[in-house]
């Protein structure tokens, strides 16, 4: 069966990616040895059951604590094993702090594993004044990039059509000239503005979320069934 591994940093929208693509009907256990959890699920791409691997956040391939232990592992036993070719890493990053996030995508990419980059958190580059060319950024990486927002499920069927045009990065380096080579990568494919919230972004914010959203549609709903020409009567 072919395989997708979720990776990223820890509060980047990676569960609820898995979410979007899984469903409810998921497994969750301890990585053998440990107390640290992993989540495994199936989807369906092009009628074939593909499982779907979400491992603990990382910052690094160098693993500095025991979940970012597994996630290396994880990633290692799915590389070595001879169904690689049909395993899929999609490195999921935060859209508004690029320069933090390809920290983790180089590492993957000098590792020449098939990876797709997808930027979440991409309504907040709005918000935050980030304006990022992802056609640029694809051309540096040599990976397909596409924006995603997790909460609404904004871009994530592009990435799931993405992940058959998958490949292994072409960008080299030397491990001293990273965070340098990092740098370039940013100043050539993200520009930044300063910008305030506007009314409407504010309120496309309250609206998507649990404590805002439910009363803003239970006003909706209350105004169209008063001034429905359904709730008046016929005489």
């Amino acid at each position: 069966m072919k395989k997708i591994i979720l990776i990223g940093n820890p509060n980047v929208g990676k569960s609820v990616i898995f979410s979007r693509l899984t469903g409810a009907k998921v497994i969750i256990s301890n990585y053998p040895g440990t107390t640290v959890e992993f989540a495994e699920g199936i989807m369906h791409i092009n009628h074939e059951d593909v499982k779907v691997i979400d491992v603990p956040g990382t910052y690094t391939l160098k693993s500095a604590n025991k979940a970012e232990e597994v996630a290396v592992n994880m990633l290692d036993e799915t590389f070595k094993n001879e169904n690689k070719d049909d395993s899929v890493v999609v490195n999921i990053i935060d859209a508004t702090n690029l320069e933090r996030s390809l920290n983790l995508t180089l590492q993957l990419i000098k590792r020449k594993i098939p990876l797709v980059l997808a930027l979440n958190f991409w309504d907040e580059t709005k918000h935050t004044g980030v304006d990022i060319d992802i056609e640029k950024l694809e051309k540096l990486l040599k990976v397909p990039c596409v924006p995603t927002v997790a909460v609404t499920g904004e871009g994530i069927k592009k990435m799931v059509d993405r992940i058959k045009d998958a490949k292994a990065g072409d960008f080299d380096y030397e491990e001293k000239e990273k965070w340098h080579k990092i740098g370039d990568i940013v100043q050539e494919a993200q520009k930044l503005s300063r910008r305030h919230h506007t009314f409407l972004d504010k309120l496309a914010d309250i609206s998507i979320s649990p404590f805002g959203g439910i009363p803003i549609a239970m006003g909706v709903a209350y105004i169209s069934l008063k001034y429905s020409p359904l709730s008046r009567p016929f005489f």
